[in-house]
């Protein structure tokens, strides 16, 4: 019986199990919508660094014309006409390659500010996997405790089980006594109606015993009045008639006396059998109203028996209904909870495989990452390279413009001194020496030579552009694997649940560390960006001054690659400058 009342309070257990499984679905059905949220982040980020890699190739494809249009302005100045009059193509074909230098250059800022907002959106990514690493091990908590809460049910079923089974026992064992009690009571039963029966007999035995005798009573006294007659006659006669009766009449009277007297005796004798026998049956009249009280309360017993075990039979059916009815409830929570542990188990096996195909992609990725990075300090290093041989060509043409400088001002003179001569000289032809003619077809070739180390410092830098985009196509080709990275770690994960709070404050600690830290890098950097921006200024017109400050902001939000792209303004903005004093020493001459 106590088996029976032990599963009581493991309908509570399961009530709280049933309301794990709903707040575990609802939180399931959360972390869908915020892995869906999240997935549409990854699909902008997708869309916006199609658009870098769209701009990237449009920038390729313009500097792919301009080298072109240097080749072919390269070919006609080596093939074409020589004198003064290329100088004027050659200035506006240098203005235009600075015009497109400076759409480059902000084309480059705009991608550096694209760069920025990835980076944070990975960061975003990353505080959300972090999150969801921790939500998933919450979950992953919660299903060992759901684990255990049906290891729990089982065993609970199982001790239903054996309860009922023992139920069952003392049920048939119950029956048993009481069908044998019932069979005792019967016999006992027909054995006390057979013994009412001989009673009842023998009642109306005695009965008709009790008439005879009080018939033969009745004889006695009267034959005892009639001796008592007989002997009143017998005196009278003997007095009155003693002489007149005979011989013969008294013998007569003395045989009928002898008769009377032996018939008085029998029927005394008869008498005293009687009475004993009423004393017998008297005696067995009372050890038959003994018994038939006896009977009576032992029936009554086992009535009170009977009743008591229809109460337990009707306790033992009614708790057998309501463990059978406890046992299918427990049997359908099992099943529930079973398919539910099934189900998170195939998706912790899915959560499991997915994780190691996570981590095969990410070890692929980061080798793919240093293969990137190798890539990117060849071309960090190809793109040192060309801006020294830039500035080692702009330096040839500064000296060559100085010594042209020179040349000029000594033609000029001679100019002057020949002009002179000859306007003070009257004649219609004009004779010059051979060291003119020399000098003039050699300055021609001069300006030739000049032309095309101009050609030459201005396809160095556009291969030092095109170094650089393709250093920043390869960082946009990173962060693309990197959020491709992302989106399949959340595809894995998956489920998110609200973690604790203590979680919360450990990560938003971790986030304004980390802000405090690139603050602090933002501002040094800044700070060295206008020293050194300021050393520059004075070389630098003010358009060209507004355009290097929003690239210091742009370069501050990526401090990644802040430190190759400040270097590298370093080195070309002085280059500009350069290039925009020998195109205003172009201009003079």
């Amino acid at each position: 019986m106590k088996s029976l009342e032990k599963p009581y309070p493991r309908t509570s257990q399961l009530h709280i199990a049933k309301r794990d499984a709903g707040r575990f679905t609802e939180r399931r059905n959360v972390a869908e919508s915020e892995r869906a949220q999240v997935e549409s982040e990854l699909l902008d980020a997708k869309k916006i660094v199609k658009e870098l890699t769209s701009r990237i190739e449009e920038l390729n494809s313009r500097l792919n014309v301009r080298n072109q249009d240097l080749e072919k302005l390269k070919s006609t100045e080596k093939g074409g006409s020589l004198g003064m009059a290329l100088r004027n193509p050659q200035n506006t074909q240098h203005s235009k390659v600075i015009k497109e230098l400076g759409y480059a250059k902000e084309e480059l800022i705009k991608l550096k500010q694209d760069m920025a907002s990835i980076i944070e959106e990975k960061r975003r990514a990353e505080q959300e996997i972090e999150t969801s690493g921790l939500k998933m091990q919450s979950f992953s908590s919660k299903v060992e405790a759901l684990r255990k809460e049906v290891e729990e049910l089982n065993e609970e079923t199982v001790l239903v089980e054996l309860a009922r089974i023992e139920a069952i026992k003392e049920f048939r064992a119950i029956e048993a006594q009481r069908k044998e009690d019932a069979e005792k009571h019967s016999a006992a039963m027909e054995e006390n109606r057979k013994k009412m029966n001989d009673m009842v007999q023998e009642i109306q035995i005695s009965e008709e015993l009790q008439e005879k005798l009080a018939s033969t009573n009745s004889d006695v006294e009267v034959l005892e009045s009639e001796l008592k007659q007989v002997k009143e006659m017998d005196r009278w006669t003997q007095k009155n008639e003693s002489l007149r009766s005979g011989s013969d009449f008294l013998e007569k009277d003395l045989s009928l006396l002898h008769s009377l007297k032996e018939d008085l005796e029998t029927a005394k004798n008869d008498l005293a059998s009687i009475k004993r026998n009423s004393f017998q049956f008297m005696a067995s009249m009372d050890g038959v109203r003994n018994e038939l009280k006896r009977i009576s309360e032992e029936s009554a017993r086992l009535n009170k028996k009977g009743n008591k075990a229809d109460l337990t039979i009707q306790n033992l059916n009614a708790k057998l209904l309501r463990a059978k009815a406890k046992l299918e409830a427990a049997s359908d929570n099992e099943g529930k909870a079973s398919s539910i542990a099934s189900s998170l188990l195939i998706s912790l096996e899915q959560l499991t495989n997915e994780a190691e195909e996570a981590e095969k992609e990410r070890v692929t990725a980061i080798e793919e990452a240093a293969k990137v990075k190798e890539e990117i300090q060849k071309t960090e290093s190809e793109t040192v390279l060309a801006e020294e041989r830039w500035e080692a060509a702009i330096q040839e043409l500064e000296t060559i413009k100085l010594s042209e400088a020179t040349v000029l001002n000594n033609l000029k003179r001679l100019v002057d001194i020949t002009m002179k001569s000859r306007a003070s000289a009257s004649s219609t032809t004009i004779t010059i020496s051979k060291f003119e003619y020399e000098y003039l077809t050699g300055r021609a070739a001069q300006a030739v030579e000049i032309a095309d180390k101009k050609v030459a410092a201005a396809q160095a830098w556009v291969k030092a552009l095109q170094a650089s985009e393709k250093e920043i196509s390869m960082k946009t080709e990173v962060v693309r694997k990197e959020i491709q990275e992302l989106k399949m770690e959340e595809e894995q994960k998956g489920l998110k649940m609200e973690h604790s709070p203590s979680a919360k404050m450990l990560v938003d600690m971790q986030l304004q560390k980390w802000e405090e830290i690139n603050e602090k890098n933002l501002e040094q950097s800044q700070n060295g960006l206008r020293t050194k921006s300021n050393s520059i200024s004075g070389k630098m017109t003010p358009g060209r001054r507004a355009k290097f400050r929003s690239s210091i902001s742009t370069a501050t939000r990526t401090p990644r690659a802040a430190s190759f792209a400040v270097r590298r303004r370093r080195k070309v903005i002085p280059n500009i400058a350069k290039l925009f004093n020998s195109k205003s020493n172009d201009e003079n001459l």
